[in-house]
């Protein structure tokens, strides 16, 4: 028998912890996505108000789409024995491919909200030049008028 340190098992694997994924209780989940946005591989699909499922051979049992969760309908179990389990690696590349999308889709955003003051502040501009083109045109107008109104009281004299 070969020498193991205290409160470690001989053989390790049948005491080492394996990797557990997510499961969803399909009974009680409502659909909120909130698990959906915590799940830093995406490995959780579905919509809003829609039940959600999660991708067990992307699931790295994180654990971080359990305190999201308002209802509790998640927990954490074994994976089935032939459900086929990704590495590391591609964990991390969909990790860093979630990243990718997120920042795409905020500096969208911001450019869509950058647009829309744009297309709110040219209207602006245009109404002030039109009020300034109509204020010119008043006084072009008055200054007509005195002009006649000149030329006139030199001609009544």
């Amino acid at each position: 028998m070969s020498e193991s340190l205290p409160g470690q098992c001989e053989y390790p694997d049948c005491c080492s912890p394996r990797p557990q994924i997510a499961l969803i209780d399909k009974a009680v989940c409502i659909g909120c996505t909130l698990c959906i946005q915590a799940c830093p591989v995406d490995a959780i699909v579905g919509c809003a108000k829609q039940l959600h499922a999660v991708i067990e051979s992307l699931c790295t049992g994180c654990e971080c789409c359990l305190p999201p969760c308002p209802v509790e309908c998640i927990r954490m179990e074994l994976p089935v024995p032939d459900s086929p389990r990704t590495g590391a690696d591609a964990a991390r590349m969909r990790y860093e491919w979630r990243n990718e999308r997120l920042a795409r889709d905020a500096a969208e955003r911001a450019e869509r909200l950058a647009q829309a003051h744009r297309a709110r502040a040219a209207p602006q501009e245009s109404a002030e030049k039109a009020e300034a083109a109509k204020k010119a045109a008043i006084a072009a107008a008055q200054a007509r008028a005195r002009a006649k109104r000149g030329e006139g009281l030199l001609l009544n004299r």
